[in-house]
């Protein structure tokens, strides 16, 4: 169910902006706790993830001398030789249980009209199995990362990253440069100051009142959520 390109757009994050949970994680946690006989992956999950672990604190460091997302490739390279198929019957159970359990009421208060007026697209850096699995059940198109698979078994690997990346996707999926039409966008996300601050309206999501420091410069409506 498409909108006209005609319509003004709406772009939407989704981790921590319409829900409250990082939906890359926690659709490998359901992943994983669906497979009891490589339960070890849920294990090594969660040790790098839980706050205050070694391996977490280990990977931040790391993260901050490199300026590179580490962690994300490292809990993919789990998903290595499991079908393509399985992890998107995870994701459509985790889609089900993230629109009924964590949706972020003051966001969908924004995103509610939207919808009927708009054409609203879901923009994420998160794994495109979950972010399909929403769109669908939305009837919105999205732009997501994308993983790696040959013959239907996944690699490890991503095949397209798009931290950093969404409005080229954007532009790649709509056909043309969409900063020449009338949008809006809503995001909790700094690596998306650049879509906001080219916005008609933007939202911006904190889920703490210190973070508002961070867009010091950009014309927005906050939500300051309470979590």
């Amino acid at each position: 169910m498409n909108k006209s390109l005609d319509t003004s757009i709406f772009i939407a994050d989704v981790c921590g902006t319409l829900f409250y949970d990082d939906t890359t994680l926690g659709l490998l946690a359901h992943h994983f706790s669906r497979q009891p006989d490589r339960l070890w992956r849920l294990r090594v999950l969660k040790s790098m993830t839980v706050r205050y672990s070694p391996l977490r604190l280990s990977t931040m460091i790391l993260e901050r001398l490199t300026r590179k997302h580490l962690l994300k490739h490292l809990l993919v390279r789990m998903l290595a030789n499991d079908t393509v198929v399985s992890l998107e019957d995870s994701a459509q159970e985790y889609a089900v249980w993230l629109l009924k359990e964590k949706k972020v009421d003051s966001v969908w208060e924004i995103l509610d009209p939207a919808l009927k007026k708009q054409q609203v697209i879901l923009a994420s850096a998160s794994l495109e199995p979950v972010i399909a699995a929403l769109s669908e059940r939305l009837g919105l198109q999205y732009v997501s990362s994308e993983l790696e698979s040959l013959d239907g078994v996944l690699t490890g690997y991503y095949r397209n990253d798009l931290t950093g990346k969404k409005i080229q996707a954007l532009n790649t999926m709509i056909g043309y440069d969409f900063n020449d039409n009338q949008y809006d966008a809503i995001s909790d996300n700094l690596t998306d100051y650049n879509l906001l601050n080219g916005a008609r309206k933007a939202f911006v999501v904190l889920h703490n009142e210190s973070h508002r420091e961070r867009w010091l410069g950009l014309n927005a409506t906050y939500l300051r959520l309470k979590e």
